[in-house]
């Protein structure tokens, strides 16, 4: 009997052995991570490139181990249909316009209140600020969605005609003007007098070859890759809004990442922040001279006409205040942090 413990001892241990050799692969295996992401923006957009980018970084700095899918130009719906797919965890990520938050917290709008920023940094300030931060944990506790960068800044928007530039607040009342079913978007066009038209954002195109609307907006530099200027090329520099695109992730499944995983992904996410920022800037110049070339006309609107879109606007801040897209006093507040 004892020789035979003495058998069976090393058998054992040989087994056990064998057993944690065979198991070490399936846990390396089950380590692995893919994410679904999804965005709005074309795969040759300055978004696009940066979202391919950061999807990249993530498969490098985590050896393969980490992979980030990325479904961008719609593919995985509308924007609203993406919201909500990251809150139910059914998509992991959503890199798109930061005001797609509103779709959740309709107070998110806030940062795409036509004429109310300065400039970038304006935006950046207020992100940064004690309402930004309220805006983001909201979001989290409320639907379980993270922002984990917002610093992807595209160019001002600008706004886009069939037949004419913006040189009066006349010239925009009772336009028929696409927007994206996001509520501030609504509202502002509302503000200006305009009939805002929801309209999906790759169907804009063919919604104004078609006459449907006269009107839309754009970043400048999503302008070339979409190629709105052929069917809108009266193209009024009016730094409508300062958009930032935002990488939302699903709380869940965040929480399940370990620490060095969510820096690893969150580093990525803010480098290709400052990649697309950077991107966008260096571009325009010489994609703003092949839209002229086609046939896309531009001009800038005075500061004067700004200030009256701007005081337009908040004729209209108590029903903004009342519809729950700005809280009470942050108007106030955020132009506060304009010239800090």
């Amino acid at each position: 009997m004892g020789m035979m413990k003495h058998m069976i001892a090393p058998a054992l241990a040989a087994t056990l052995a064998f057993a944690g050799q065979a198991m070490a692969p399936i846990n390396a295996v089950a380590a692995e991570i893919t994410w679904i992401s999804g965005g709005l923006g074309s795969p040759n957009s300055d978004e696009g490139k940066s979202a391919e980018k950061f999807a990249d970084m993530v498969t490098e700095r985590s050896n393969g181990r980490i992979k980030i899918e990325m479904h961008g130009g719609g593919q995985l719906g509308t924007g609203q249909e993406q919201m909500e797919a990251v809150s139910t965890g059914t998509q992991q990520m959503f890199i798109s316009a930061g005001s797609q938050a509103s779709r959740l917290v309709k107070a998110f709008g806030v940062i795409d209140t036509a004429f109310l920023f300065k400039d970038f940094g304006h935006m950046e300030r207020f992100m940064e600020s004690d309402m930004g931060q309220q805006l983001n944990q909201k979001l989290v506790d409320e639907y379980g969605v993270r922002i984990i960068a917002s610093n992807w800044f595209a160019l001002p928007r600008y706004l886009m005609h069939r037949d004419k530039f913006i040189e009066s607040l006349g010239d925009v009342k009772g336009v028929r003007v696409r927007t994206a079913s996001v509520p501030m978007y609504v509202q502002n066009y509302e503000n200006m007098g305009a009939v805002p038209v929801k309209i999906a954002y790759g169907e804009q195109y063919l919604a104004l070859s078609q006459g449907v609307v006269d009107m839309t907006e754009s970043a400048a530099n999503r302008i070339l890759p979409t190629k709105l200027y052929e069917v809108a090329p009266y193209i009024t520099e009016a730094d409508m809004m300062f958009p930032q695109v935002s990488v939302f992730v699903n709380e869940e499944a965040w929480k399940k990442l370990s620490p060095e995983d969510q820096k690893l992904i969150a580093d990525a996410a803010h480098e290709a922040g400052v990649y697309q920022t950077k991107l966008s800037q260096k571009t325009f110049a010489t994609q703003k001279k092949e839209i002229m070339s086609k046939g896309g006309k531009f001009e800038r609107m005075p500061e004067a006409l700004r200030d009256k879109f701007a005081d337009n606007t908040k004729l209209h801040l108590q029903e903004m205040v009342k519809k729950g897209l700005i809280p009470d006093g942050w108007y106030e507040k955020i132009t506060a942090l304009r010239n800090q």
